[in-house]
């Protein structure tokens, strides 16, 4: 009989820890950070398109209160957004920082490394200057959007290009998951080198060599890794390049 009992307390035992260790895990896993699968500028008009609709029809599912604890959020950001929700006498809206709830909004992208992206989010109602900065992080193979930052938007210096950059043009060479079907450009930003943005070039686009003459940019005819400045304007896509002048 003592024989029997001991194994019978061996056995609890063990069934015990099991269920602890799988608590624990399952706590963990709970609280581990989750990503979408899509790229970083399909997060985030996956996640605002979601959210517009909420914030123009109240009695939308999901409403504005579940999307503020989406798990593609980080954290911080689900505890601020629900924090923002719960302030009575706010008028801007915490995600879109608008204070009057746009028809529609676009997204443009500010930068895109392979562990970083900054996408902008606006009105399309171009009065409107209040605008959205989502950064978003990488992690696991997925992005999540990790803060929110509102910018009035009218103290910006007026500029007749909104992507104006020197960096280093790459296409076969280019990484994934980047496209090496199209031209890149290799930059710094804010003194962080390696940021990506997709370089897109049409009929009117102007090309100044070295010796500053000027043409129909060819690209086909560009070279690896040369040095260049562009100007041009940011889509969703990359940047329409309008001018390119190579460096060296």
């Amino acid at each position: 009989m003592e024989t029997s009992n001991g194994m019978k307390k061996t056995v609890i035992i063990g069934i015990i820890i099991v269920l602890a260790v799988v608590f624990i895990l399952f706590i963990k896993g709970s609280n581990e950070q989750q990503v979408s699968k899509l790229d970083a500028t399909d997060t985030v008009k996956n996640f605002y398109d979601g959210w517009l609709m909420a914030a123009q029809q109240l009695t939308t599912e999901p409403n504005r209160a579940t999307l503020a604890k989406s798990p593609i959020l980080s954290k911080e950001l689900r505890n601020q957004l629900v924090d923002a929700l719960k302030q009575p006498n706010t008028t801007l809206d915490p995600v879109l920082c608008q204070t009057v709830i746009p028809e529609n909004i676009s997204t443009r992208t500010v930068s895109n490394t392979a562990d970083e992206a900054e996408i902008l989010v606006t009105s399309k109602d171009k009065t409107v200057t209040e605008q959205a900065i989502v950064t978003l992080v990488k992690y696991n193979d997925g992005w999540y959007i990790d803060n929110i930052q509102c910018s009035l938007g009218e103290f910006a210096p007026e500029r007749e290009f909104s992507f104006e950059r020197e960096g280093y043009l790459l296409k076969d060479s280019i990484p994934s998951p980047y496209d090496s079907k199209d031209w890149h450009l290799i930059f710094e930003e804010n003194n962080t080198p390696g940021h990506v943005v997709p370089l897109f070039f049409n009929s009117e686009s102007q090309c100044t060599s070295l010796d500053e003459s000027k043409s129909v940019c060819k690209p086909d005819q560009f070279t690896e890794a040369t040095k260049v400045f562009i100007y041009g304007q940011m889509s969703e896509r990359g940047v329409n390049v309008e001018q390119l002048e190579i460096i060296e």
